[in-house]
């Protein structure tokens, strides 16, 4: 059977695309990855401008402080070992506050005349530049791996992620500005609500303990105490720790805990839910710290989120969110009439202080992130502007 010179073309051509379409794939695929590592080394960058400029105008310091922190950036943080879970929460706790401890002293080290609540500012965006770098750092190590190994699954599989990788890196970028500039972020809903709800007390009124503040307040005939980080610089509070403390002090009957939660895709941002038992995010020590203490006591623990996206959280605080504050405050004053008239309360408001204070008298004067007219999020070869 004699083929036409059209068929001799076409075969030509499949056996061409079946040895050239790897090579176009790895090409398309290094030039896009290679745009993304640099646009967060640019990132990276950026933040590092950022916080310099807050430690040389509020800390001060004797020297330019860019060489410590260029070697703070290297800092890492081992976790226990977990081969015998006896004991493992305890070692985290451990770790995790000595941690805490060497940001501190960086801090003291790059901005030795901040005050109190720049400092805690500086602490945080520290914290945001080293999670952007380290996230930097690991799409550069794949992406040069894939050029040295020829894999072009390693470049697939990178690419495939990286639209996911960078809303949250863009959405923790923008959250270090606001770190950096004392604004509030999402995650500060639950001290936006316990603030609110100590709105009127003056300071002396309020007690420090380990990054919080605590006061009491009267809800129609119940004793409520209520728990937040210090504010407004950005503080996150030993949490658990300071609620195990009140529980075994006063004769807590019911624990009500509010903070910022995760809302699947298509929820509306802002909205308020009710459940049961200890929300609290992070590594989970602080929220093991409590439980532990609910197995010793008889208590009802309650739950109130507001529902908003991971990138929303890290990010500037919007108007939805600090709106649905005031329905927040509603449903846990709700909560509260549920004990009997006399018994003690504990409203334990998570999240991040930064640009809260600890008592919010009014709304008006929170700073949240000016929404843009017709602004829409546009992908470009996976780039979001």
């Amino acid at each position: 059977m004699l083929f036409s010179p059209l068929d001799l073309i076409g075969f030509l051509i499949f056996i061409l695309l079946i040895f050239m379409l790897p090579w176009f794939l790895r090409v398309r695929a290094l030039s896009s990855i290679n745009s993304f590592a640099f646009e967060l080394e640019e990132m990276v960058e950026q933040t590092k401008k950022s916080l310099i400029k807050i430690c040389n105008e509020k800390g001060v310091p004797d020297k330019d402080p860019s060489e410590s922190l260029e070697n703070f950036l290297e800092f890492f943080v081992v976790t226990p070992v977990d081969l015998d879970p006896n004991g493992i929460m305890r070692k985290y706790e451990r770790i995790l506050s000595l941690g805490e401890e060497r940001f501190k002293r960086m801090a003291q080290v790059i901005a030795p005349k901040a005050d109190g609540e720049w400092r805690s500012n500086i602490v945080m965006t520290l914290k945001a530049v080293l999670s952007i770098n380290g996230v930097a750092k690991m799409v550069r190590h794949n992406l040069e791996l894939a050029k040295k190994t020829g894999n072009i699954q390693i470049l697939l599989m990178l690419q495939m992620n990286l639209p996911m990788i960078m809303r949250i890196v863009k959405a923790q970028y923008d959250g270090s500005h606001a770190f950096s500039e004392g604004k509030p972020v999402g995650d500060g809903l639950g001290p936006l609500v316990a603030g609110e709800l100590l709105k009127g007390l003056s300071r002396e009124d309020l007690h420090k303990m380990d990054d919080m503040v605590v006061s009491e307040i009267q809800i129609n005939k119940r004793n409520v105490i209520v728990a937040r980080a210090e504010g407004p610089g950005a503080r996150l509070g030993k949490v658990g720790k300071v609620v195990t403390s009140i529980i075994k002090e006063r004769n807590i009957k019911r624990v009500i805990t509010v903070d910022a939660s995760a809302k699947l895709e298509g929820e509306k941002t802002g909205t308020v839910a009710e459940g049961i038992g200890v929300v609290i995010g992070g590594p989970g020590v602080d929220k093991w710290m409590i439980e532990e203490e609910l197995l010793k006591e008889d208590l009802q623990v309650d739950a109130v989120i507001v529902k908003m996206s991971p990138e929303e959280a890290i990010s500037p605080m919007t108007e939805d969110i600090l709106k649905s504050s005031e329905k927040a405050v509603n449903v846990i004053k709700n909560a509260v009439l549920e004990s009997e008239e006399g018994s003690d309360v504990l409203i334990v408001g998570v999240g991040n202080s930064c640009g809260i204070p600890n008592t919010v008298e009014d709304l008006s004067m929170i700073k949240t992130k000016k929404p843009i007219k017709n602004e829409k999020k546009r992908a470009i070869n996976g780039h979001f502007k």
